[in-house]
């Protein structure tokens, strides 16, 4: 029962907090004041012209939507190839496959290590003929495709795609083939990045192979360089998100350049998936902020000449982070306000996570209701209708500066230590990420950051919606190991150790790019862990977890 003191109160209740999440004060109103400094050409012009701090285009979404490209992945190639399906009958127009733990971390589906987790969190993908079993059906010269995963499994995507006879250089994919050097930085020995003597490992010299070979031979695979959703997650941010994308997006401009890839050629091909947080307005901001960042840093620091490689081309996951398993459907509220957030900041594509994603993978119900959402908001809200329409906006105008000042002093301090790698290898980034999730953890204990059904307004477990939780069948998975050991029984070994020692032979004696010999081994079906056990027992990392350096057949 709710004491009349505590109505009361509730009816004069005022905003207390000034802050945004960043730590950018807010004044209690703005004025043209506030826009002293700002030049309309200089730093805003119109959408679609340099430094596109308004869009990327010139008429925005009258040009093209932004892609509904709900994440998904779930147990077997079989059951997530249904899944693909449903979603593009739902009006989802881009897929997104996200790897399962055993699939992300090279751990075979039969190995104990990998029990309980096959398609737990995504889906199972070993071999050739999983990707093919996955694709079966899909229209795939139709769909942009965006893959969470390393070069070996994009490289089978590709295999698949000439088996079916499609043209290659028409395929629409964003490959997140450098995506380790986001998740690196959580831990502390930045393990699959660095070797105990400090090179680089050969899993990330893979990486960069890929993305020079898919630069140089696919017109239309954009590089998805870095996921800085990823640091939102692990407590950074906006200034966080934005400067350690443009220091990774440095680095590895530098490696390409260095490779002898023409500048212009790798800023059309770059892309970030970036995040949509809690605070409105900053986020709109970040974004604007961002693209202004991007375009300058490409002209003035690397002289790109051509306008489309000066546009920062950005997909948005909205933040699941923020979700809770209490009052789940709070989180309806929670997805709309980011993906609302995400089109007025202009972004190309949009994830936003259902509101059971603190249970479990979601549902199809879930699932259908996160496209609707973004559905409303294409064509029932009329936002998209005006390319950048808060331009002019006191307070957006001024935030977007105080966010790109701040963003630049970070990323300057970054390149002052030597780089992304060096921040690192010196702990500095992982650091920056733990304590401000420590800040916010503290935050919500003390109740100074509001999370609704958690530290305000709870209601009694037995009283709260539970969603019907998804669990693969333990049916489809046991069928799934039986066929992948069936799978290695049948192959011809003899080929597949070939194709192997000359992965390895590459590796450890030449320069040469590492591409071409992965997909000899993934032709003559070698599974994708014995291509990177290969590679990892050239770092020193022994390929199987008895320490036996031969290949385990």
């Amino acid at each position: 029962m709710v004491e009349l003191s505590e109505i009361a109160q509730m009816y004069f209740e005022k905003v207390t907090d000034f802050t945004t999440p960043s730590g950018i004060g807010v004044k209690r109103f703005y004025t043209p004041e506030d826009l002293q400094g700002i030049d309309y050409d200089r730093d805003l012009a119109d959408p679609g012209e340099y430094p596109f701090t308004r869009g990327h285009h010139p008429d925005m979404y009258r040009g093209k939507l932004w892609n509904i490209r709900e994440i998904a992945g779930l147990a077997t190639p079989k059951a997530f190839n249904k899944r693909l399906k449903f979603l593009l009958e739902q009006g989802q127009g881009a897929l997104d496959w996200e790897m399962d733990g055993p699939t992300m971390y090279g751990l075979e589906p039969d190995q104990p290590m990998a029990e309980g987790q096959i398609g737990v969190c995504g889906i199972s993908l070993h071999t050739l003929d999983d990707v093919d079993e996955l694709c079966k059906g899909l229209p795939l010269d139709q769909i942009s495709l965006c893959m969470a995963s390393g070069p070996v499994v994009q490289q089978a995507y590709m295999l698949v795609a000439k088996s079916r006879g499609l043209d290659l250089d028409r395929l629409r994919v964003v490959g997140g083939h450098l995506h380790y050097y986001a998740p690196a930085c959580m831990t502390s020995t930045s393990e699959g990045l660095f070797l105990p003597n400090g090179k680089l490992s050969q899993l990330a010299r893979l990486s960069n192979d890929w993305l020079e070979y898919v630069i140089k031979n696919y017109p239309k695979w954009n590089a998805w360089f870095i996921s800085a959703y990823d640091f939102r997650e692990a407590g950074g941010n906006a200034i966080h998100e934005i400067a350690f994308t443009k220091a990774c997006a440095r680095e590895m401009i530098q490696e390409m350049l260095k490779r002898g890839v023409d500048i212009n050629t790798i800023g059309r091909k770059l892309s970030p998936v970036l995040a949509c947080d809690r605070d409105f307005f900053e986020e709109i901001a970040k974004l604007r902020a961002a693209r202004r960042i991007w375009s300058r840093m490409m002209k003035e620091e690397f002289n790109a000449t051509d306008p489309q490689a000066m546009k920062l081309r950005f997909h948005i996951d909205v933040s699941g982070v923020n979700y809770t398993r209490q009052q789940p459907l709070i989180n309806i509220a929670r997805g709309t306000l980011g993906a609302l957030a995400a089109v007025l900041g202009g972004c190309m594509g949009i994830q936003l996570p259902s509101y059971d994603e603190g249970w479990a993978t979601p549902t199809e119900d879930a699932v259908r209701l996160a496209i609707r959402t973004q559905q409303v908001i294409r064509y029932e809200s009329g936002v998209a209708r005006v390319g950048d329409p808060l331009a002019g906006s006191y307070f957006i105008e001024r935030l977007t500066n105080e966010l790109e000042e701040k963003i630049e002093a970070m990323a300057d301090k970054i390149e002052q230590m030597g780089g992304w790698v060096a921040a690192l290898k010196n702990g500095w980034a992982l650091s920056e990420l733990r304590n401000s999730l420590l800040d916010i953890q503290n935050k919500v204990e003390t109740g100074e950051r509001v999370v609704l059904g958690v530290n305000r307004f709870p209601i009694p477990p037995e009283e709260d919606f539970k969603p019907e939780v998804y669990a693969p069948e333990r049916s489809d998975v046991e069928s799934y190991i039986t066929e992948f050991k069936e799978f290695k029984k049948n192959r011809d070994i003899d080929k597949v150790k070939k194709t192997l020692d000359k992965l390895r032979h590459a590796a450890e004696h030449t320069e040469d790019n590492l591409s071409p010999f992965v997909f000899d081994a993934i032709e003559t079906k070698a599974t994708f862990e014995e291509i990177t056990g290969v590679l990892r027992m050239i770092d020193g990392l022994d390929y199987d977890w008895a320490g036996e350096r031969e290949y385990p057949f």
